[in-house]
């Protein structure tokens, strides 16, 4: 069984699902698909978006009274997608923005399409000060890291973690997404396999496919880290314990990670 940290579904509030009626359909979907926990997470502050703890948890009481009413049997838990911007971890230390799953122990960001902005490092430092660990959504579609994913290894030892798209490895994004994914799961920066899902077409609430891939790159108790092990702890607001996943890995490819910190 899966639990999706990553996932557009309540309706009408983001880019993600429509209406009502989209969030039911691809709710029916991730359940088919093994997801029993779904974290939602919309937008916030990334300047089209602005999600408040407040109103993610009142979204949230009617999605769930909808699934109740269908019959779907998803559990489903606040979150939220967070831009990295400046004004973000002085949001977070006054409860307006929600931390993933309301745990008060991680918090999914983002970061833009293209680039890595000037100052992100500083303020990851500022999250992960108030105790928070900032999970990096989706690392393999943006550009900069894809051709510089160092950058992303100097945040991994600091004490972020990596969360990688589904359909990133399956090659829904390109050629090139689909081996960066490949490169930075080999390496161990990423932690979690989660959906990203904004549609019951296309951009569904899918995670097998990740494993499957996962377990092809490397191995299976790697792949069920990724896809199952991290995310359930993550979402009951533990702590992940990152020396499993170096300890999982072929030895062969983290040998970089072991100089990396000592």
């Amino acid at each position: 069984m899966y639990v999706d940290l990553h996932c557009h579904l309540l309706p009408g509030i983001d880019d993600g699902a429509r209406d009502l009626a989209q969030s039911l359909a691809m709710a029916r979907i991730a359940v088919a698909d093994g997801i029993r926990t779904t974290v939602v997470t919309p937008h916030h502050l990334n300047g089209v978006y602005v999600n408040r703890a407040n109103d993610i948890q009142a979204a949230l009481v009617s999605l769930r009274e909808a699934l109740i009413a269908e019959g779907i049997a998803l559990k489903v838990l606040p979150g939220c997608e967070l831009h990295l911007v400046p004004e973000l971890p002085d949001q977070l230390a006054n409860g307006e923005a929600m931390t993933l799953a309301n745990k008060g122990k991680a918090v999914l960001v983002e970061l833009p399409v293209h680039t890595v902005p000037m100052g992100s490092e500083h303020i990851l430092e500022q999250i992960l000060s108030q105790g928070l660990t900032p999970i990096i959504a989706h690392p393999e579609r943006n550009s900069q890291l894809r051709q510089d994913p160092e950058i992303l290894a100097e945040w991994v030892a600091m004490g972020c973690l990596g969360q990688i798209t589904a359909q990133s490895c399956t090659g829904q994004f390109g050629p090139q997404v689909k081996e960066s994914a490949r490169d930075m799961v080999s390496r161990g920066l990423i932690h979690i396999i989660a959906s990203d899902a904004h549609r019951d077409r296309r951009r569904v609430p899918e995670i097998s496919g990740g494993e499957a891939a996962v377990r092809r790159w490397t191995n299976r108790q790697t792949a069920e880290l990724l896809a199952r092990v991290f995310p359930q702890r993550l979402a009951e607001g533990d702590t992940v314990e990152t020396g499993l996943l170096m300890d999982a890995l072929p030895r062969r490819r983290v040998s970089w990670w072991r100089q990396l910190v000592g």
